[in-house]
């Protein structure tokens, strides 16, 4: 009978107990599935470290559920600030880090003392990262680094910071950063990652050779071939850039006697021959394109062009084939100077990819090329664009061949053959631009801009030229200064003597036009300067190639300004006639140099614009 009531005090123990667990047990269990999903999106990691791996958005959704589930059901549990942190880090899963950065920010205000802080504070810097706040980012890395130096995410702050610094443009600082991985954590999961990250930053810092010590340890640490082949090219960039072109070479040539050259399809049967795509099937035409490219970078036209068609005959209709056609064609334009053959062996690269890939970028080429040749066939009166002929070829070596020497010479030739013309002095500004800005020869581009400055007054080259004179800093008298004459737009006058005065365009105010001669011509009314201090630089359209170093509205060749524009008359807008010569010269555009009209229609000065081409992206490169 004693021991009944013994269990009885027990199970009512017990029972206690459970109820006074049972709340903690179930908040518990709704953050435990908020971060089972959350580690599923992860893959294991803290977060998404490389968003090009991506994440299962599906999970982090569900984690965002659970988690709110704890800050709604349960605001006084002790995992109040663990759902609300992992809140946030789901949100940068599902690549929102703008609202992770406003979650956490107030993460202190909120929870003042979490012991979560220091953690919070890592992924703000992440979220920084990739909302593209770099400088912040890299910031509040250096504050957690300082507060929490030993933290299980402190490798991945010197990471993350490196690659904010990349994209800043310190790829020293990058470097360095990256370097605390190897030195400190060299277990870490994350080395080869950071290894990575230090290689390309000292390849953007030109220490070339440091670069490919790294490129070699990760091609020694790969586990396929496609990664070992990616870094070897990596090596061959460095190589490259450092102008040790047979080194590379060398390099390449040893890899490629590994490989096994495909035999040339079979293009008996009638059908349209078609590389057999296996795994690694393309490392063979990948190698010999790359060696045509360091040919081509060392100046062997021959032997470039030898390897790119050995690859277009043995991978037709191929990627491969069409980077190596494609590849033909810029060796004809940049090495070889033959515009037209270039032309031809750009039209073939579609054969081989169609319109998409290296297909799209011979046609962006093409444009520029067949716009050259279409002046350059125009009849014994097209003066006008045999002249913009002239400046689409020098601009074509300046920007898209990146030849300013060759440029030069073409810009010279156009001061000769128009001695005493606006063009000539716009040449001369010309060839003054490419001595200051890509040859750094400022003597001699003065003496050709006073030269514009003295001897073609009343052009717009010699307002160009004034304003970059003053822009170093030199002063130019203003007795040497003539405007240019105002251009007027055509007036029928047939109609104006037909017409009375009240049907033509209204000027805001009547005009009086005089009597009429006996030429039915009226006297056109006197323009109207704008005072020099009152003139304002305009801000270019664009800012290509070039701009950098000039001051705001300098414009180069290439780009497109609007004057500004007199109080609207009710007059009707007329724009220049199409095939005018274009302007191949930044022209610093200044306010007094465009003549405000008061009874002809408000102007547009125009620049012809000039298509401008990057050195083509080279798919054959480890950078990826």
């Amino acid at each position: 009978m004693l021991n009944l009531p013994l269990r009885r005090v027990r199970a009512l123990l017990a029972f206690a107990l459970l109820a006074a667990t049972a709340s903690s047990c179930v908040y518990y269990n709704t953050f435990y599935l908020a971060r089972r999903y959350y580690d599923r999106g992860t893959g294991g990691e803290p977060y998404t470290v490389d968003k090009a791996g991506g994440g299962q958005v599906q999970e982090f959704g569900r984690s965002i559920e659970y988690s709110k589930k704890v800050l709604s059901q349960y605001p006084k549990s002790k995992w109040v600030d663990d759902a609300y942190l992992l809140w946030a880090r789901s949100l940068l899963g599902q690549d929102d880090p703008l609202q992770t950065v406003k979650m956490l920010e107030a993460f202190d205000g909120r929870f003042p003392k979490s012991s979560l802080s220091d953690e919070a504070r890592f992924y703000l810097g992440v979220a920084y990262r990739q909302a593209r706040k770099y400088r912040i980012s890299v910031r509040t890395f250096d504050e957690f680094l300082e507060k929490a130096p030993k933290h299980d995410l402190a490798p991945y702050a010197y990471l993350e910071r490196a690659r904010a610094l990349v994209t800043l443009k310190e790829p020293v600082e990058a470097a360095a950063s990256a370097s605390q991985v190897l030195e400190r954590f060299p277990k870490s999961k994350l080395v080869d990652r950071a290894r990575i990250a230090r290689a390309d930053a000292l390849f953007d810092a030109q220490q070339f050779q440091a670069a490919r010590l790294d490129y070699q340890e990760l091609g020694r640490r790969s586990l396929t071939d496609e990664d070992r082949l990616r870094y070897l090219l990596r090596e061959v960039d460095c190589l490259e850039a450092a102008q040790q072109y047979d080194t590379g070479l060398a390099l390449l040539k040893d890899a490629l006697s590994h490989e096994r050259e495909p035999l040339p399809p079979d293009t008996t049967g009638g059908k349209p021959a078609i590389v057999q795509a296996t795994p690694g099937y393309d490392r063979h035409g990948r190698l010999l394109t790359r060696m045509g490219t360091v040919h081509l970078r060392q100046g062997n036209l021959d032997e470039a062009l030898s390897a790119y068609q050995r690859v277009v005959r043995n991978y037709p209709r191929d990627p491969v084939a069409a980077e190596a056609q494609y590849r033909t064609g810029y060796a004809y334009e940049t090495l070889g100077d033959d515009f037209e053959r270039a032309r031809q062996e750009y039209q073939r690269v579609k054969d081989q990819s169609g319109q998409v890939g290296f297909g799209l970028q011979a046609i962006d080429r093409l444009r520029t090329l067949d716009r050259i040749a279409q002046f350059r066939s125009a009849g014994g009166d097209s003066a006008d664009r045999r002249v913009e002929a002239a400046f689409l070829t020098a601009e074509q070596y300046l920007f898209s061949v990146e030849k300013p020497e060759r440029a030069l010479e073409e810009y010279k030739k156009i001061a000769e053959e128009n001695a005493g013309t606006p063009a000539a002095a716009k040449a001369l500004n010309a060839q003054a631009w490419v001595l200051s800005r890509k040859l750094n020869r400022a003597a001699e581009a003065d003496s050709l801009f006073w030269n514009v400055v003295h001897n073609f007054p009343a052009t717009e080259a010699q307002l160009a030229a004034r304003d970059y004179l003053e822009m170093s800093g030199k002063s130019v008298p203003s007795d040497l200064i003539k405007l240019p004459e105002p251009q007027y737009a055509a007036m029928d006058t047939a109609i104006m003597l037909t017409q009375p005065p009240d049907s033509l365009p209204a000027l805001g105010k009547q005009v009086d036009f005089g009597p009429v001669d006996s030429l039915g011509l009226r006297p056109s009314p006197e323009p109207i300067p704008m005072p020099r201090e009152s003139r304002r630089p305009y801000v270019p359209a664009d800012s290509g190639p070039g701009f950098a170093g000039d001051t705001p509205g300098h414009v180069a060749p290439g780009s497109t300004v609007r004057a500004p524009e007199p109080p609207r008359t009710g007059a009707r807008k007329t724009t220049p006639p199409p095939g005018s010569p274009a302007d191949s010269l930044r022209r610093a555009a200044s306010a007094d140099s465009v003549l405000r009209k008061a009874a002809s229609p408000d102007s547009v000065l125009r620049v012809a614009p000039v298509p401008v081409h990057p050195v083509p992206s080279d798919s054959t490169s480890g950078d990826e």
